[in-house]
């Protein structure tokens, strides 16, 4: 997808560079001087934009809700856009005089802007970004420094420093915003304890806690920017992966957030908690951020997590019980999956995941699925809940699914009753029959478990029974991989989900994906 959009956005710039204008005449405008000309005024043009599009606080987001994490695949498109009229631009000016090219001290200073800007994409690729993510920003911060200081310089000589003084003013704005949050939740609203709790679970995951004073708390799926200024200056994204619920004095609110340790800040901090298996580190936070879609209007609720995404699914399900109980969401079904490598991986949220699932409510109609990718045989399931008593004659009744060990609008509206057995609930044509709401709880308990399997699930068949069996409107989560967010696509895309299948009266699916690919 993020080829094809900048496929698209290339072209349209092309079309714009090779345009002929009302005062030249026909086939001038293909001479060297004027698309060269023309190619580096569309590049300098687009320059408030990609940086615009790379804050965290920007009035896009504003304006449309589109979060920063998902504005960053544009950002990465629009900055491709500029690297190839930039070098176009120069080429332009190479065949129009190599002699003119770089007699001048501003020119030179385009050549610089330019060569820097390419080191920064090279820099960027998606291998390079991933494996050796800490290098990666700090040679950003430096390289594009470098390119937008060299180019005001280069396009001054011209009068095209409108275009690049904007840079200035919109990355101010959006480091005043941060440096504000940061005083905000960390000095001005001061916390009780300042430091965070860093505790190993895993040979690659930690679990950090802290207390913080959120005006106005954080809705399930936000993220945070969190930084220790003991280990460094930089911060990183996480999700949160629990609920707000203030402290019992009402001003204060724990934040648990799960970090799967890599290279650079993350591995000091592991070096840091593993010879006692935790410690205490003063932590500093910017947030929260993110704009999760509203899931209370749907009638089915799927989840699908991959790793550490499910500190994303499993705070939108939690939230999402409460909205029930409340009375303020619609949900009659949820689905949870969540995908892991080992079996220790099941440790870093196992009590939180029984505790949300013991928590939902007694008429809903859940199943937990956790896979373990890399286990060859099947775990015992575990069950959660034990039934109420006088209610032991209700069996388990595990619903049965195709499993394999491959790769991977509307609403509607608020249910009065849930269907009396499996067979009505999947017939969409099955009138609703009226059951009391003790026979529907016992019911609804026989399925607590969380069910434990071997190898990856199948999303294809997962959605497709959800989809094509839900009474109303049906909400997707994901958040893992690329690999499972692919497939969770693909599936989506194909003919049970897609435009002909709602044309036929399938019904209304919305996908949510949780992301952090910078």
């Amino acid at each position: 997808m993020e080829i094809v959009f900048t496929i698209l956005y290339m072209g349209g710039c092309l079309a714009f560079t090779f345009a002929p204008t009302d005062n030249m005449k026909p086939a001038v405008n293909l001479m060297p001087k004027y698309w060269g000309n023309d190619a580096g005024k569309i590049a300098a043009i687009q320059l408030p934009f990609v940086v615009v599009l790379g804050l965290k606080n920007n009035p896009i987001t504003w304006l449309t809700g589109v979060g920063h994490e998902k504005l960053n695949i544009m950002h990465r498109v629009v900055s491709r856009c500029i690297l190839f009229f930039t070098w176009l631009h120069l080429i332009g000016m190479y065949y129009r005089s190599v002699a003119l090219m770089l007699n001048e001290t501003w020119k030179v200073l385009g050549l610089v802007g330019a060569v820097a800007q390419t080191l920064t994409t090279i820099f960027g690729i998606k291998a390079i970004r991933r494996r050796f993510y800490e290098f990666f920003f700090i040679t950003h911060v430096i390289l594009i420094l470098v390119f937008i200081v060299c180019t005001h310089l280069h396009v001054r000589a011209k009068d095209y420093a409108v275009y690049v003084w904007p840079c200035y003013v919109l990355w101010g704005f959006d480091r005043a915003v941060r440096l504000g949050r940061y005083l905000l939740f960390n000095v001005v609203l001061r916390p009780q304890k300042f430091t965070a709790s860093v505790e190993v679970i895993g040979t690659d995951a930690l679990r950090v806690t802290l207390k913080r004073r959120i005006p106005g708390g954080w809705t399930a799926g936000q993220h945070v920017f969190v930084a220790f200024p003991t280990l460094g200056l930089q911060s990183h994204p996480f999700t949160i992966s629990n609920v707000y619920e203030k402290d019992a004095d009402g001003k204060e609110a724990e934040i648990t957030l799960i970090v799967r340790t890599m290279n650079g800040q993350t591995k000091k901090l592991m070096d840091r908690a593993l010879p006692t298996g935790s410690c205490e580190l003063p932590a500093m936070i910017d947030g929260p951020y993110g704009r999760p879609e509203d899931i209370r209007p749907f009638s089915t609720c799927v989840f699908i997590a991959g790793g550490t995404g499910v500190t994303y699914t499993l705070s939108r399900m939690h939230q999402l019980f409460k909205d029930i109980g409340a009375g303020d969401a619609c949900a009659q079904r949820v689905t949870f999956v969540w995908t892991i490598r080992t079996e220790d991986e099941y440790q870093w949220l196992a009590a939180d995941l029984e505790r949300v699932v013991a928590a939902a409510p007694p008429n809903l109609f859940l199943t937990v699925d956790v896979h373990v990718s890399g286990s060859k045989t099947a775990p015992p399931n575990l069950s959660l809940l034990e039934l109420e008593k006088g209610d032991g004659d209700v069996g388990i009744d595990v619903e049965k699914r195709h499993w394999h060990d491959s790769s991977y609008g509307n609403t509607a509206s608020c249910p009065t009753s849930p269907p009396k057995s499996e067979a009505d609930k999947y017939d969409s044509t099955a009138t609703t029959p009226t059951v009391s709401s003790r026979s529907a709880s016992k019911e609804a308990l026989a399925s607590r478990a969380i069910n434990r399997r071997s190898g990856r699930p199948d999303v294809y068949t997962l959605l497709e029974e959800e989809i094509t069996t839900a009474q109303g409107a049906v909400a997707v989560d994901v958040s893992g991989p690329d690999g499972l967010v692919g497939a969770v696509r693909s599936a989506l895309c194909a003919p049970f989900a897609g435009p002909v299948a709602a044309l036929k009266g399938t019904p209304t699916v919305m996908l949510c994906v949780e992301q952090f690919r910078m």
